[in-house]
């Protein structure tokens, strides 16, 4: 039996695909055979071509003509460094190998003005060339790389509870803005895997939910607002990343469902491409459903070559998930997998982290050009697709100066885009009908795994009782934490928990033993709020961002109502379910006037 929200996607995309790849015989694929793809004459029609900008093709050819092959081999790489701001080693990498993109991470974000003279300064390392794709991961939710001067959104699976399209188009254009602002020119988001496996450790509230038509819509109006914003973007992860129960960092995750029902996951990448997606970024899963092999599709031509290119008509960018990862180099070192990416159609190769690894993979890269096992063709083609989005998104162009962006304060509006996806996205999904909103004169305790749900409630409670805890205590600390739970719980009318993970199930748990009533406030997967039995009320507001928990406070207390759904199924309640408000109670705060 097929999962209920895949059913009615299986026979049109079982039609509209035909016969998409050919199953390939069991093993690797020789790295330099791009002919291991399926005959897209056996494949049904291909997709028509999109309309040929000749001004934009003109630019691209006068810039390869200048290229050199170390030229062309830097452009396929995109790397990141350890560190703060460029010393002699940034520049080594990213002015002596010519790279073609540098992504940041946590570890280089201090905060907002740091990373906005970092980029300006990676920049004016290439600046007599190719200028660099700037890029980040900045998804909101639980993925956020810069906290400060841009809008931090909930994340994908909020916006999925609000199913608002326009709210969908708003996050992203808000985020294109705000990053473009402090000199990104790429985002490597959203995330468009369905998320099919409550188990799932590495998509779980990254995803919109488990709706192909409820991704599909949301990250189609995500990707057109990001882009309107005028920032490259690269949706992940292709060709899904939802029904896995591995994590790619540490093992290879393998897509156990049928042929027809990875196609039918496939529906949020194909209606982005049809809109004029920028780029992918592919997943490091074994599809055996499609290629009859444990190849995994960062390295298989039949998914990038075959199924995205000619299958799908997908002729944007197409960037591998970090190299490094365990699934990858465990299996044929980065060097391999880099040349073995490109030749099944891949264009750049993410190489983050350790300084051999980028070395390694520069190396194997510049040998198969010159030897031909990357062919100049492929070669030019990859390159082609890296110029195409630069001048196209207007890398070339010079930026405001950057005194002056720093200056300009961001955009109001597009902070409170947060809050309004934040308040629609409050979730009820059960309630005893006495405690929710809380009465006026309750003494209230609180105990959360997120220190802004505390400082949320305080705002409105001034003399309540917080008790923070570590989202993940080590387990000598358990013991301690239950029993100081247990005597909130006993000098308290009514307790909150805020729970991120199973850690805080116990807490509930505990505080319920004394008798008193227990709301809890889902801050993470709501999957794990089905198992909080003992509490009276349930709020999910699927996120632990401050806009997230301030509209849970908000709504505790009544200010606001619960419009949210829950956009996954669980095991007692289906896709869609969400109670409405009781309507506001008086409380302290109410009678005081919201601020």
């Amino acid at each position: 039996m097929l999962p209920r929200p895949l059913r009615a996607f299986i026979l049109p995309l079982v039609l509209c695909f035909g016969a998409c790849t050919t199953p390939g015989q069991p093993g690797v694929p020789r790295p330099h055979a791009p002919q291991a793809a399926p005959d897209p004459t056996q494949a049904g029609p291909t997709p028509a071509a999109p309309a040929v900008d000749l001004a934009l093709q003109a630019r691209v050819e006068t810039l390869m003509a200048h290229l050199s092959v170390e030229d062309k081999v830097g452009q396929l790489m995109m790397v990141g460094f350890s560190g703060t701001r460029v010393d002699e080693s940034v520049e080594a990498l990213v002015r002596g190998r010519r790279v073609g993109g540098v992504c940041l991470f946590k570890r280089n974000i201090a905060n907002s003005e740091q990373v906005a003279r970092l980029n300006d300064g990676l920049r004016r390392l290439l600046a007599d060339g190719i200028p660099p794709f700037l890029a980040l991961d900045q998804e909101g939710g639980n993925v956020v790389r810069v906290k400060d001067g841009v809008v931090v959104l909930p994340g994908n699976m909020a916006l999925g509870a609000t199913r608002s399209a326009e709210l969908a188009y708003a996050a992203g254009f808000a985020q294109g803005e705000d990053l473009k602002r402090l000199g990104f020119n790429m985002n490597l988001a959203p995330v468009l895997d369905v998320n099919l496996n409550p188990r799932n450790p590495v998509i779980g509230i990254r995803s919109y939910g488990d709706s192909v038509p409820l991704v599909s819509e949301l990250g189609r109006a995500f990707v057109s607002g990001q882009q309107d914003a005028g920032l490259v973007t690269v949706a992940k992860h292709f060709p899904g990343h939802g029904a896995t129960d591995a994590d790619s960092h540490k093992a290879l995750p393998v897509m156990r469902e049928s042929r027809e029902e990875v196609l039918a996951q496939m529906e949020p990448f194909r209606a982005v491409i049809q809109d004029g997606l920028d780029g992918l970024m592919t997943a490091h899963v074994a599809v055996p459903g499609l290629t009859g092999d444990d190849v995994p599709a960062t390295v298989h031509p039949q998914v990038l070559g075959g199924l995205l290119r000619q299958r799908l008509g997908f002729d944007g960018l197409v960037l591998t998930d970090e190299l490094e990862m365990d699934a990858i180099d465990r299996r044929y070192g980065v060097g391999r997998a880099a040349v073995m990416a490109v030749n099944a159609g891949a264009d750049m190769v993410l190489v983050p982290w350790r300084a051999e690894k980028k070395t390694e993979v520069y190396e194997a890269l510049m040998a198969a050009a010159w030897s031909g096992e990357i062919p100049q063709a492929r070669l030019d083609e990859a390159v082609r697709r890296i110029l195409t989005a630069k001048v196209r998104r207007g890398l070339f162009e010079q930026p405001p100066l950057l005194e002056e962006r720093l200056a300009t304060p961001p955009s109001a509006d597009n902070a409170e885009v947060a809050h309004r996806i934040a308040r629609a996205a409050v979730t009820l999904l059960r309630t005893d009908g006495k405690h929710f909103p809380l009465p006026a004169g309750t003494r209230l305790g609180v105990i959360t795994a997120e220190r802004s749900l505390g400082e949320a409630i305080r705002a409105r409670m001034p003399h309540v009782q917080v008790m923070n805890v570590p989202a993940w205590p080590a387990h000598a600390r358990r013991t301690v934490l239950r029993q100081r739970a247990r005597r909130l719980a006993l000098t308290s009318d009514v307790v909150v928990v805020g729970m991120i993970n199973s850690r805080q199930l116990e807490l509930v748990t505990m505080a319920a033993a004394t008798g008193r009533p227990v709301l809890v406030v889902s801050m993470g997967l709501p999957y794990l709020a089905e198992q909080a039995d003992e509490a009276r009320a349930v709020l999910a507001v699927y996120s632990s961002q401050p806009a997230a928990t301030e509209a849970a406070a908000s709504a505790l207390f009544g200010e606001i109502g619960t419009p949210g759904r829950l956009p996954v199924e669980q095991s007692r309640l289906t896709s869609g379910h969400g109670l409405d408000s009781p309507g506001p109670k008086r409380t302290a705060r109410s009678e005081r006037g919201a601020r």
